[in-house]
């Protein structure tokens, strides 16, 4: 989706995907979206389920992907990419082709 989304006079959630959650991600970016008014991380993918699981409870994330391409898949207005940078270009190229360039 393309964001600020406006309803009314008011704009709607920016619905946030994470991929890879690993001690920056989970130190420095999540709790750093939590803070902000608007804004809901809705998913997450991280190198194993059952990581991405505890990550998903620890912060209250609905949904655990077992693919970093799921979370792009989904219902989500942008991606936090918290991976290795070898992922770094694959997944922005994917974002962008699946969702625009904002």
């Amino acid at each position: 989706g393309n964001w600020p989304l406006m309803t009314g006079n008011r704009m709607s959630t920016l619905r946030i995907g994470i991929i890879g959650a690993g001690g920056n991600t989970v130190g420095r970016h999540i709790p750093g979206f939590l803070a902000l008014d608007d804004v809901k991380i809705v998913c997450v993918a991280n190198r194993t389920v059952q990581s991405g699981r505890r990550v998903a409870e620890k912060f209250g994330i609905q949904r655990v992907h077992a693919r970093w391409q799921d979370v792009i898949d989904d219902d989500i207005d942008a991606v936090c990419i918290g991976t290795w940078p070898y992922l770094h270009s694959a997944a922005s190229c994917r974002a962008t082709r699946l969702h625009g360039a904002g």
